[in-house]
């Protein structure tokens, strides 16, 4: 018998339901889940909305990767990233060398739909672009999930328990592969 100590991160564009989904792994297996946007927004005492609005987002992405560094290595946890990080190589890095990383994957309309139906509140970007180039950015970031990513997850279903239990097997397979995250 032996102890996997890994992550379980989520990356995936706005909306595809990484945060969602992380709570169900977490409500699944009782491994503590970090929001890392919500650990940035802690971190710089500001929205990310502000932080994006004040100081742009380079530097929202430097306080993401910082954020990030500082997880425990060691602990088994679950990671809810933000749509964004993918376009920050050493935060890609971190997160696959630290366990598995799954892919929220969703069609555009999928997206756009349950934006609109959440009105994009604190979503920086949909304001910024405008759908026309949030879509552009949708498929542009497509490749970047995908070189990310050690599985992909179809989010289009509402039930985040049915792709927590997956996440959950594919990494357990994944982690088997992993001979040095076992403790």
């Amino acid at each position: 018998m032996y102890v996997i100590r890994m992550w379980t991160s989520f990356v995936g564009f706005m909306a595809s339901g990484k945060t969602t989904v992380a709570d169900a792994l977490q409500a699944a297996t009782g491994r503590p889940v970090v929001h890392l946007d919500a650990a940035v927004a802690a971190r710089a005492g500001a929205t990310v909305a502000e932080i994006f609005a004040r100081d742009g987002e380079p530097t929202f992405r430097a306080l993401e990767l910082a954020a990030l560094s500082g997880l425990d290595a060691g602990r088994n946890l679950v990671v809810d990233t933000g749509g964004g990080i993918i376009e920050t190589p050493a935060a890609v890095e971190l997160l696959r060398e630290r366990g598995v990383v799954i892919w929220l994957d969703a069609p555009w309309e999928t997206h756009r739909a349950r934006l609109k139906a959440a009105e994009a509140g604190g979503r920086p970007l949909v304001e910024r672009l405008g759908w026309a180039g949030l879509e552009d950015l949708f498929r542009r970031r497509r490749r970047l999930y995908a070189a990310a990513a050690d599985f992909r997850l179809t989010a289009t279903a509402s039930e985040p328990e049915l792709l927590a239990r997956t996440a959950m097997l594919r990494s357990l397979v994944w982690s088997r592969r992993r001979p040095e995250l076992r403790r």
